[in-house]
Order: structure tokens, then C-alpha cells, then sequence
């Protein structure tokens, strides 16, 4: 019996837009919500990050680094030096928006620590770092870590050098949305006069080793699920060069089914009850015992379900086209935005700047250092642009000068959609992925090049209803 792709399939297209847009749109939205500033710039500081990952990645494509270049994808010695140096100073420059001198010296911790102990640690943290990068060279995850430590860097530059001045001023919000938009186009054709305007691609080694032979996890597998008397049949496949490969089959039965369905309610509600009483963030071995029940529960069925091949005949079936790659991308956001809800709700940073939000004047009475919160925005914006921007131009298998500036709608109708706060902004960014894919599912004949259009329809009818968005800036 043959499956169909149809809506469940949209929805997990859809997950995964959200997710990409997501990346971006928190970043931006710790930005507008606590800076002030409607930073048109972000989608640009995504391009930035992909292109940063090309100096580690394929630095004999990169206009003058490749005079440091040995061969493909190869530097010498001084092209390692130059990585390493870049990579550490990353790492000790993101430190130094955080305070200056004083917070190479522990300022910024939080407990007393002699100033030797501090220094030495951030120096070593940062020359493991760049012996990470090095050494990874030119692997994606090197590439990736270069990214991310050298936006949290430079990123937060823009608010030292060109939105505190205005800020200081007292300058409108438009005026401080005109400055963002000529930031933006400095960044993208500075990042054109570089690197130039041709497409460019990162080098990729994709097969992993899987079930005693190759996986290639960019490269589309369908998900058959079948609903049949006895259970629920998975089926997972691959498709290469016309030929349908069977990869693994998956099959439970109701009983399982119930079993699964019981333990995670009952341990959800367990991790909900014991919550931290002054976070509000789930323990950590709640959250694993959850994970652990879905991996018991899919290597029960892979290994131990009896299930040769797809059925004849069945109650419904559908199939889901994806990638590990596209799955990993929704993994990674979560875990992203998992660590910056840990941020907000159980630091002393994170109150910080939660009180910023609430009323910048009246943090800055109680004793609240402002401009470390401010400078903090920044850096997270940076490294989530670094996150977004990598992972956008491996998504799509080529990086060009528009990468990101091609997302930024997207990313506001998200932030606005959720009500110009952080949390409001990734369930936005999550409703517009939905949008997007759901709607061309839904109206035949619609081509993809109409995703944007649907998502500002569905922002247009929210917020008719509800002019302050989903979660109202709360």
C-alpha cells in the first residue's frame, strides 16, 4: 500500500520553517524588546554568520584569507594562527562587552574571585576554543563554533559604537529604525565587497555510519505511517537515484501505544508539579527520563516489533518527507531556546534583564547594571545570527549576500505576531512556519513562492482580533 504526503506532513515542514525562524526571530526580539531598537540589520548579521563559518569551512574561497591557503579546504600555519587568534580573541572580546578589564577579571560572575583566577580561566577557555577550531578545521562543527564565538564579538559593536549614541539622544523610534536599516545595508554589501556576489556552499562530509551501512542525513528520507487494526507501522525510507530503500521499520501495537502515551503524561506531570519554585524550569532528570521513554519506546519498535515490511491494507496512511539534517535543526532550536528560558528565568542576568524589559529607568534606581544587560542582549542576539545564519546556508545548500535578509520578514511577522517578547516571538516564529506550509498544503495551485504573503495574512487576522499579539507582551 502506497502512502501519500498530505497534512501531518505540512505541519512537520512547517515545525521545521518555524524553527529556522525562530533562531532568528529571538535574537531580534531580545533586541526590540529590551534594547529598543527594531534591528532591520538582524537578517544581514545571519548573512555575516554564514559567511564567517567559510573562513574555517573552505577558507581557499575566501578573498585574501586564500593567500594563507595550502590547498582545498586547507590552511598552513599561519592561516592556523590567524583562525586561532580570531577564535580566542572571540571568545575574550564577547567577555570584555561585559564590563571591560573588570570582567576579564571575574566581574561578571557573580561571586568574589581573586583577579588571577579569572583571568586564567577565561584565558584558557579561549585558547581551548581556538584549538577546537583549529583542530576541527574545516569540519561543519568547527566552522560552526568559529561562527558563534566570533558574532558574539563584533555583534555587540553595533550597539557600543552606533545605537547607544542614539539611544543616549533620546532619538524617536523611527529614526532609531531608519539607523538600523543603514546598518544593514553597510553589513551587506561590506559583506559583498569582501566575499563578492557570487553563490557560495559549505563542503560537507554528510554519510554517517547507520545500521551496519551509510546514512546520509541531508539527504530526504519519507516516513510511511500506516494505521491498521493491530497498531500504529513505521516505515522509514530512502530514495536515491529512483530507487526506494527500505531502512527501518517501526511497528506498535495499541497496548504499546497506551503505555507510552500513560508514562509520558505521568512524568510530564510530575516535571510540571516539581518544577523549580523560583524558575519554573523543569529538572533536568525529569526532562531526561522524559526523552528516555521516547527512545525506549522507538528502539523497543525498531528492534523488537516483528515488522517486516508495510501493510496491504490499512485504516489511514500518510507519509512524511524529511531529512535527519531538517529533525537536527528542530533539536538544535529547542536547545538553543531551552538554554536562553534557563538564562532568563534561573540567573541573576536573566532577572536582570527581565527587569530592563519591565522599565529600563526604574532597573537602573534599583542598582541594576543596564548597560551589562544591555551589552548581554547583544551578545546573544550575535550568537543566535551565528546559530541561524550556519545553519540557514547548510539548510539550502548555497549561501548568497540576500540569505538573510530573505528571512527577516518572516522573523518580524513572527516577533509582532507574538507580541514583541521573547517568548511571544518564538511561538509566533512557530505559528508563521505553520502558516506557511500549511497554507500551500491547503490551497491548491498556490506555489511556494506564496509563503510570505500566507504568513502576513495570518498575522493581518490575528492581530484584528488581538492587536497586541498572541501572548499580549507578557
Amino acid at each position: 500500500m502506497a502512502a501519500e504526503t498530505g497534512l501531518l506532513n505540512a505541519i512537520t515542514t512547517g515545525v521545521v520553517t518555524g524553527s529556522i525562524v525562530a533562531l532568528g526571530a529571538t535574537g531580534l526580539a531580545l533586541v526590540y524588546d529590551i534594547a529598543e531598537v527594531p534591528n532591520f540589520a538582524h537578517g544581514d548579521l545571519l548573512t555575516l554568520g554564514a559567511y564567517a563559518a567559510l573562513l574555517v569551512n573552505k577558507p581557499d574561497t575566501v578573498p585574501l584569507f586564500e593567500l594563507l591557503a595550502t590547498g582545498p579546504q586547507q590552511v598552513g600555519l599561519a592561516g592556523s594562527a590567524f583562525l586561532f587568534v580570531l577564535s580566542a580573541g572571540g571568545v575574550l572580546g564577547t567577555i570584555y562587552h561585559l564590563g571591560g578589564m573588570q570582567a576579564l577579571k571575574g566581574s561578571w560572575w557573580g561571586v568574589d574571585v581573586s583577579a588571577g583566577v579569572a583571568l586564567g580561566v577565561h584565558g584558557a577557555v579561549a585558547a581551548l576554543v581556538g584549538a577546537a577550531v583549529v583542530v576541527g578545521a574545516p569540519a561543519f562543527e568547527a566552522a560552526l563554533l568559529f561562527s558563534f564565538v566570533l558574532l558574539g564579538a563584533i555583534v555587540p559593536l553595533l550597539e557600543s559604537f552606533i545605537f547607544r549614541k542614539f539611544r543616549e539622544k533620546d532619538v524617536e523610534l523611527a529614526l532609531m529604525l531608519i539607523v538600523s536599516l543603514a546598518v544593514a545595508f553597510v553589513v551587506r554589501f561590506g559583506i559583498q565587497t569582501i566575499f563578492g556576489g557570487e553563490i557560495r556552499y559549505y563542503t560537507v562530509e554528510t554519510t554517517v555510519p547507520f545500521l551496519g551501512g551509510q546514512l546520509d542525513f541531508t539527504l530526504a528520507k519519507f516516513f510511511d505511517l500506516f494505521l491498521t487494526d493491530s497498531g500504529l507501522l513505521v516505515s522509514i525510507q530512502e530514495t536515491r537515484g529512483g530507487t526506494s530503500r527500505q531502512l527501518l521499520v517501526m511497528q506498535y501495537s495499541w497496548l504499546e501505544l497506551g503505555v507510552v502515551a500513560v508514562a509520558t503524561a505521568a512524568l510530564a506531570y510530575v516535571a510540571h508539579r516539581r518544577r523549580r519554585s523560583t524558575s519554573g524550569v523543569v529538572g533536568p532528570r525529569l526532562a531526561a527520563a522524559l526523552v528516555g521513554v521516547a527512545g525506549l519506546a522507538l528502539g523497543g519498535a525498531a528492534f523488537w516489533g516483528g515488522a517486516s515490511g508495510v501493510p496491504d491494507t490499512a485504516i489511514a496512511a500518510t507519509r512524511i518527507r524529511t531529512s535527519p539534517l531538517r529533525l537536527g535543526i528542530i533539536v538544535l532550536a529547542l536547545l538553543m531556546m531551552s538554554a536562553l528560558h534557563y538564562l532568563l528565568q534561573a540567573t541573576t542576568l536573566g532577572k536582570a534583564m527581565r527587569a530592563t524589559s519591565d522599565n529600563r529607568q526604574l532597573a537602573m534606581v534599583r542598582g541594576i547594571n543596564t548597560r551589562q544587560v544591555m551589552m548581554s542582549v547583544w551578545i546573544i542576539s550575535g550568537l543566535f545570527a551565528a546559530i541561524g545564519g550556519v545553519m540557514l546556508g547548510f539548510l539550502f545548500s548555497s549561501i548568497t549576500i540576500n540569505l538573510g535578509f530573505n528571512l527577516l520578514l518572516a522573523m518580524f511577522a513572527g516577533v509582532i505576531l507574538g507580541g514583541i517578547s521573547v517568548y511571544g516571538a518564538i511561538l509566533g516564529s512557530y505559528v508563521v512556519g505553520l502558516a506557511m506550509e500549511i497554507g500551500i498544503f491547503a490551497i491548491p495551485g498556490l506555489s511556494a513562492t506564496y509563503r510570505i504573503p500566507v504568513a502576513f495574512v495570518i498575522l493581518l487576522l490575528v492581530l484584528l482580533v488581538k492587536p497586541e499579539g498572541i501572548v499580549g507582551g507578557r
